[in-house]
């Protein structure tokens, strides 16, 4: 039988789903455990509704607690299913792309340098999923060394989900972007980079073992083996599992690498100049092999921002799963999952606990073969799939 709450308690959850803030999201769950009506029908979603309000309760304590620390804070806590980080060089428009996209004036916007010295947030949906935008300060030539409190920027950048980098078409965007890619380099962050198809597993004996060296673009095996002892393996199964070359070895091997997705809001787009900054910016990444969206705006013209909320979703590799209760209603706010999940890991989501008690699921959306289409925890579900769950 589906899982069955009275109208006053469904009321309650469908209010914790769509709250905004922490504080309001506890309130709910309260309520939500005073009115429910207790039947062995609701036993698992209790139990996975008492250990929500506890996590809730435990992070709301923790960020009390951050408030409270003395010093600078640059790192923004994560409170929505996303965090987009917004990223530029001096007076790249930032600001005015974080106003225009969360349509509110979030941060302060200004023709000098450095307007931005701390980092602004503001937020948007896309299609129930909560996405928190934070703009950081400035990137700046050597930002890796601290210049301009850049090592604080690129802690910032490595806190977010996805990356969206703002570059003025009107001054010279190439260099920008230049810049803004060696500095994140030296600070071992990766945009739109497939992490090497490489796996290392260390043991106990046996040296250093390799398979589908085929795969491996340096000098063989002999190379592999080098590499590996002055990173000071001694035993260890390297695996290749796609064509590697030296340098994507070599990051493989350091686990201190953060690859994060990206897009280009190329900004300023009503300026002088900005069509043939844009026409260079365009033959550069095609010349320099860099896969990037690039996206060209005007926020004074409110020009290139249409639909950005889903242009910025489907950059993170991530999909938008809706439950349907008992009488057919469709929550409004999505379980967020990876590309690839399954019925099994939106369960998970809801609560582990269901999945001993799980008979099968109704799925609707473009991952069914037909409406409603009865499927099992194997099932991989696509971005707007909506699921019912029997247990």
């Amino acid at each position: 039988m589906p899982i069955n709450l009275n109208h006053e308690a469904q009321t309650e959850w469908d209010k914790y789903l769509e709250a905004p803030t922490i504080e309001e999201q506890i309130a709910h769950l309260e309520r939500f455990l005073g009115v429910v009506v207790k039947h062995k029908g609701v036993e698992n979603h209790l139990r996975m509704a008492k250990g929500k309000l506890k996590r809730l309760r435990a992070q709301q304590i923790k960020l009390k607690q951050v408030k409270k620390g003395s010093g600078e804070k640059w790192l923004v806590p994560k409170g929505e299913d996303a965090q987009i980080v917004i990223i530029g060089c001096v007076n790249s428009g930032k600001s005015s792309v974080l106003n225009t996209i969360a349509k509110s004036e979030a941060t302060k916007v200004g023709s000098y340098p450095f307007t931005t010295v701390k980092p602004a947030v503001g937020s948007i949906t896309a299609k129930g999923a909560r996405l928190q935008l934070v703009e950081l300060p400035a990137v700046v030539e050597g930002s890796t060394e601290g210049e301009m409190s850049g090592k604080l920027v690129l802690a910032g950048i490595r806190n977010g989900d996805c990356v969206i980098i703002t570059l003025d078409l009107s001054a010279d965007p190439v260099n920008q972007i230049k810049i803004l890619l060696e500095e994140l380099k030296k600070g071992k962050i990766r945009l739109n980079t497939q992490k090497p198809l490489v796996s290392i597993e260390k043991v106990g004996s046996g040296n250093i073992q390799v398979f589908n060296v085929h795969y491996f673009e340096g000098e063989g095996i002999n190379a592999v083996n080098d590499i590996m002892g002055a990173k000071g393996y001694v035993n260890a199964i390297v695996r290749f599992h796609g064509p590697t070359t030296v340098d994507k070895f070599l990051d493989s091997l350091d686990n201190t690498i953060t690859y994060l997705p990206a897009i280009i809001l190329a900004s300023k787009g009503d300026l002088g100049g900005s069509k043939k900054g844009y026409k260079r910016l365009i033959e550069y990444m095609k010349e320099s092999k860099q896969e990037f969206p690039i996206k060209p705006t005007s926020t004074v013209q409110n020009e290139g921002f249409e639909e950005i909320e889903e242009v910025i979703f489907s950059q993170l590799g991530r999909i938008r799963i809706y439950t349907r209760s008992a009488v057919g209603d469709t929550a409004e706010r999505p379980i967020i999952l990876r590309e690839g999940s399954t019925v099994e890991d939106a369960i998970g989501v809801l609560s582990k606990k269901m999945l001993k008690f799980f008979r099968f699921a109704r799925v609707w959306g473009s991952s069914a073969n037909f409406a409603g289409e009865k499927v099992g925890l194997e099932r991989t579900l696509h971005d707007g799939d909506i699921i019912q769950v029997f247990a």
